[in-house]
């Protein structure tokens, strides 16, 4: 399964970011401070980011998180 962040709005206008596979995201749910996750499971991993900064901090960390897990010979120049 491919790993994929879907991003809808919360009835508040916030930002939710759902991570697939909840599995694969767990390690990076667990060791991001920033906010408080919704849920870390192993059917879900959730977070709400109030603005857009914490928006963006959370993809610019998930993707560096996605490309340390990647093999080496996979990894984009």
């Amino acid at each position: 399964m491919e790993e994929k962040i879907s991003l809808t709005f919360t009835e508040e206008h916030k930002y939710q970011l759902d991570f697939f596979p909840p599995l694969f995201w767990r390690e990076f749910a667990e060791g991001y401070g920033g906010l408080p996750w919704i849920e870390i499971s192993d059917e879900r991993t959730a977070i709400v980011a109030a603005n857009y900064s914490y928006l963006l901090d959370l993809l610019v960390q998930a993707r560096l998180y996605r490309l340390s897990r990647l093999p080496s010979g996979s990894r984009p120049q």
